[in-house]
């Protein structure tokens, strides 16, 4: 009989309750003792209302992959928004690009990963300490775009305090499933109030190696691997910080490039006059991003106020589109995207009056976008923000209660002064958490948050060959919101307990919903010679196409950003159980599901299917092994003119021997070689997730 996703996750929900209510607080990850950097008043795990994820030390080492979507995929309610192995972006309960802010070290990224999703995002998770997935009225402090979350790479290049002497780390690591080597380094030096930071990492590795064909409706696909998906990445950072008691000023600055492959067959011919097949172009993205970072953190500034945080950031962000013509040997570059970046955050922390304290903060940034290049589908264009909250909390008998508050201007304008557009959003937000007794606790969120549009919904018009796609924006957008509710229920016992549990359920209702929508319609070439443009240029008459069967193959989809009312509803589950002081098993579910409010298919697309992992864990003073199976439903909604997945059974395995300064670990990632279709996937129908891979590696500290 064939299961249903919610019959899986409610069997999982019960499980995990039959469990006696005798054990710890995530005794694994320290929970009590992690500080979430992400939220304006540095909480403890323990004090953040709804759910969050903290990845750091020994699960980061094992889970950091070459792309962010990937490092993270792992944790509950989280996907990898993949275009091909060069690009991962991750997904935060069904949303991502421009619902999910990306930060480094708290400030803004700075990339185009949001702009197309063939970009990948400009941070190496091989160089983090910490990543934090936060959300709640904190994700206010960072703008309207944090609807679904925000993401927080931290890597330690501003020092905050200070320490004496030397310390760092060696990592090399080899991956059999592509033929990667990574190293990995960092340096960190103290003297007194100066700290200084160094850290590098180079990545280089072949095509990705699959169980079959990369695409199952065409023999002549490429068998055993993806062809052309072979990267290469290195990364230079550098800090340095004065800490003194109440002061710290640091900077630092960083330098990435990435250059990686897409899929053959992820575009197509964009050109009546191309001789070239689909298989016969290659799309290369070539990267660099140079990021200047500033921090001012001043403590202990008399009777009212407490603290002043000032985070400065500059981005210069260029990346090219080549492509390379497998027949003659030509190349071209058909596009070249450049952004520079620059953003202010200002905060002001008071102490407590009346029973409350909190933050009041300015968010000021600016971004020039340039595109050029015969293949061009985005004009250039500066779009300005500025942004004003207020977070306050109290507490009121054992509960505690958070509020925010902010109000947002963004004005875009285009290059040659031919179009300005005003957009203004309003967000506020409540979260109330309440101890039950000693080891349970309750949360529940509510929020209302708006999304001015983004220059590329708005201005988007061309072909965009690196997504086989013509993409065409809409001037008459208008701003979406949200409101969202989400409850949370916490066990964490003492220290002679055996089990941890929390679970949320959440619901998030949009108006204005912005989507790209697939036509179902094919760019006419002709059409376009004629000069026609946006829609007029789409059709699915072959009359269009001069009787040309040639031509109307190779036409390329026609997308419109529209916007539709929708709702985002699901539910996480995690707990863990320690079987005895060397075993313990770690259970996790999720599931989301998102549909248009009206219209005759209402499945919005590309969302994850419903998802269960347990893991089994065996540790002792040296050793840790560990077993992981995931299992993955089919998603049958998939969306209008969108392919359905099947579903998966995917087993991973890690074994480490860990001393007090150096480690060697071997991981193992779906060892039963199954043929996996993301179903987050713009390309899941040419290019599936990577097959057997085994990782080795070694790290030393010192």
């Amino acid at each position: 009989m064939k299961s249903h996703p919610y019959v899986a996750l409610s069997l999982t929900a019960i499980s995990c309750a039959m469990l006696p209510f005798t054990a710890p607080a995530f005794a694994d990850n320290n929970i009590e003792e992690v500080i979430i950097s992400a939220s304006a008043h540095q909480k403890s795990a323990q004090e953040v209302a709804g759910s969050f994820n903290v990845i750091a030390n020994d699960e980061l080492q094992r889970d950091a992959a070459a792309t962010l979507g990937d490092t993270l995929q792992n944790q509950v309610g989280i996907a990898s928004s993949s275009f091909g192995p060069g690009v991962g972006n991750p997904m935060i309960r069904g949303l991502g690009g421009k619902r999910i802010e990306i930060l480094q070290n708290s400030s803004s990224v700075g990339d185009a990963s949001d702009v197309s999703p063939d970009h990948a995002i400009a941070t190496e998770a091989l160089l983090a300490e910490r990543i934090e997935i936060l959300r709640g009225p904190a994700t206010l402090r960072f703008g309207p775009g944090a609807i679904g979350g925000v993401v927080n790479v931290i890597d330690n290049r501003i020092h905050l305090s200070a320490f004496e002497g030397i310390e760092g780390a060696l990592e090399s690591r080899y991956s059999s499933g592509n033929d990667g080597v990574a190293t990995v380094a960092r340096f960190d030096a103290g003297n007194g109030p100066l700290n200084l930071h160094l850290d590098g990492v180079s990545r280089d590795s072949n095509d990705v190696k699959i169980p079959g064909l990369a695409d199952l409706d065409d023999s002549d696909s490429s068998n055993g691997f993806i062809a052309k998906s072979d990267a290469r990445a290195d990364s230079l950072s550098a800090g340095a910080s004065w800490v003194q008691d109440n002061s710290v000023m640091g900077f630092s600055v960083s330098h990435l490039d990435n250059n990686y492959g897409l899929p053959p067959a992820s575009h197509g011919a964009h050109s009546e006059d191309s001789d070239a097949g689909h298989d016969d172009i290659v799309v290369r993205i070539d990267m660099q991003q140079t990021s200047y970072q500033g921090k001012l953190l001043l403590s202990d500034l008399g009777d009212f106020f407490d603290r002043l945080n000032v985070d400065v950031s500059y981005t210069d962000y260029q990346h090219r589109e080549q492509e390379f013509d497998l027949d003659t040997g030509d190349s071209a570059i058909s596009s070249t995207i450049e952004a520079q970046s620059r953003e202010l955050r200002a905060e002001l922390t008071h102490l407590e009056r009346a029973g409350w304290f909190g933050t009041m903060g300015l968010q000021v940034s600016s971004r020039d976008f340039g595109s050029s290049g015969e293949e061009s589908f985005i004009p250039g264009s500066t779009t300005s923000r500025q942004g004003l909250y207020w977070l306050e909390e109290t507490a009121i008998a054992d509960n505690n209660l958070e509020v925010g508050i902010r109000f947002d201007r963004q004005k875009i304008e285009m290059a040659d002064q031919s179009l300005s557009l005003d957009h203004y959003s309003f967000n506020i937000g409540a979260s109330w958490i309440a101890p039950l007794s000693e080891h349970h606790r309750l949360s529940l969120t509510l929020a209302h948050s708006e999304r001015a549009p983004a220059a590329e919904e708005l201005l988007s018009l061309g072909t965009h060959v690196a997504t086989n796609s013509y993409e065409i924006g809409n001037t008459r957008l208008s701003g979406e919101s949200s409101n969202s509710i989400e409850l949370t229920w916490v066990y964490e016992g003492d220290e002679e307990s055996l089990l941890t549990f929390r679970g949320s359920v959440y619901h998030n209702q949009f108006s204005n919903f912005i989507f790209q929508q697939d036509t179902g319609l094919s760019l006419s070439h002709d059409l376009e010679d004629m000069g026609f443009e946006g829609l007029q240029a789409c059709s699915s008459a072959l009359a269009d196409f001069s009787s040309s069967l040639d031509e109307y193959t190779d036409a390329i989809t026609c997308y419109l950003f529209e916007q539709r009312d929708a709702t985002f509803s699901g539910i996480e589950l995690e707990s863990s159980y320690q079987l005895s002081d060397a075993q313990s098993i770690e259970l996790q579910a999720d599931l989301v599901r998102g549909q248009f409010t009206a219209g005759s298919n209402r499945d919005i697309p590309r969302l994850p299917p419903a998802k269960i992992r347990a893991s089994y864990v065996v540790e002792s003073d040296h050793w840790r092994a560990a077993l992981n199976i995931t299992r993955a439903a089919a998603q049958n909604n998939a969306g209008e003119n969108q392919m359905s997945t099947l579903g998966y059974t995917r087993l991973d395995a890690s074994l480490s021997y860990n001393q007090p300064n150096w480690s060697v670990f071997v991981q193992g990632q779906n060892l039963t070689d199954r043929d996996i279709r993301n179903a987050t996937s713009f390309l899941r129908e040419i290019a599936p997730e990577a097959g057997r891979n085994l990782t080795i590696g070694l790290r030393y500290q010192f």
